[in-house]
C-alpha cells in the first residue's frame, strides 16, 4: 500500500513537471514622482497558467480547478460577463479590441488565483500567441473599491503609447498616456508601465513587475503557501495601506468620473 501511495504521489509530481504552466516569483514596484513623491516595493508570486493545461493542473488539495483548494482557479473570476471557456473569451476580447485573433493559439494567464478561497487581482495579463510567438498582451485591469474592469490590448510587435481611459486610483487623474515596456515570459518576464501627462511633461508614475520562472510542482506550491499564506489578501490590504499613506501626504484626489 505504501509503495502504491508513493508511486501515485510521484506520478502527480511528474504530471506537474511536464506542463508549461509555472510559478512566477519576484517583485512589484510603484513610484510616484509628482505632485507628492511616493514609492513602495513588494515581493509576490503569480501563477502563469497555460489555459490549455487547466485539466492537468487539478492536483488534490494543493491546487483545484473549478473546486476548492488551498490555491484554486475558477473561470468566473476572469473576464466577467463573457461566456465559454476562458481561452475562447480571451481571443474574443482580442478580436473586439481590434486584434487579429487566432482561436487555437496558446494563451498564458499571468495573474492571481484564489488563495485559501479568496480572490483579488488588480490586474491579470493574458499573453496571446500566434505561430508560437507572443503577439498580444491583453491586460484585464480592476479598480478598487468600484470593482469595475477594463481591458487594454497591446500589440507586442508594435508597442505604442495610448490614452488612459479607465479610472483606477483616486490619486491619479485620467488625462494621461501610458507607455509600456514588456518582456514576454521566458525564464524571466518584465512588465513596465509609465504614466505621462497628455501635455507631454515628464512622467508622473511608473510601475514595474519583474518575475522569474520556477517549475510548477506540488513542492513549489507548498513553499508558496508557507511563505505567502494570504497572497491575495496581502495585495488588497497593501492597496488600502498605500492609499492611506498617500492621503496622509495630502496627495490630490480625483473623483470617479461617473460620480461627478
Amino acid at each position: 500500500m505504501n509503495g502504491a501511495t508513493v508511486a501515485t504521489e510521484h506520478e502527480r509530481t511528474d504530471e506537474l513537471a511536464g506542463v508549461t504552466s509555472a510559478i512566477w516569483q519576484g517583485s512589484v514596484r510603484h513610484r510616484r514622482f509628482a505632485p507628492r513623491a511616493h514609492a513602495f516595493s513588494y515581493s509576490l508570486f503569480m501563477l502563469g497558467l497555460d489555459l490549455d493545461e487547466l485539466p492537468q493542473l487539478d492536483q488534490g488539495r494543493w491546487f483545484g480547478v473549478e473546486r476548492s483548494g488551498l490555491l484554486s482557479f475558477h473561470r468566473h473570476d476572469y473576464l466577467k460577463g463573457s461566456e465559454g471557456c476562458l481561452k475562447q473569451a480571451v481571443w474574443q476580447k482580442v478580436s473586439e479590441l481590434g486584434g487579429d485573433a487566432e482561436p487555437e493559439g496558446r494563451v498564458l494567464l499571468l495573474g492571481n488565483v484564489r488563495c485559501l478561497g479568496f480572490y483579488f487581482s488588480p490586474v491579470n495579463f493574458y499573453f496571446c500567441y500566434r505561430q508560437g510567438e507572443a503577439r498580444y498582451l491583453l491586460a484585464e485591469v480592476s479598480n478598487t473599491p468600484w470593482n469595475e474592469r477594463h481591458y487594454y490590448l497591446l500589440d507586442l510587435a508594435a508597442l505604442a503609447p495610448h490614452d488612459k481611459d479607465f479610472h483606477v486610483s483616486p490619486f491619479m487623474g485620467l488625462a494621461m498616456r501610458y507607455h509600456w515596456r514588456i518582456r514576454p515570459p521566458a525564464q524571466e518576464t518584465l512588465i513596465h508601465i509609465e504614466s505621462h501627462p497628455v501635455s507631454g511633461e515628464a512622467k508622473l508614475f511608473d510601475a514595474t513587475l519583474a518575475l522569474t520562472r520556477e517549475p510548477l510542482s506540488r513542492k513549489g506550491l507548498v513553499a508558496l503557501l508557507a511563505r505567502w499564506p494570504w497572497m491575495t489578501m496581502k495585495v488588497l490590504l497593501g492597496i488600502y495601506w498605500q492609499a492611506l499613506r498617500l492621503f496622509i501626504k495630502r496627495t490630490p484626489i480625483f473623483t470617479h468620473p461617473e460620480s461627478r
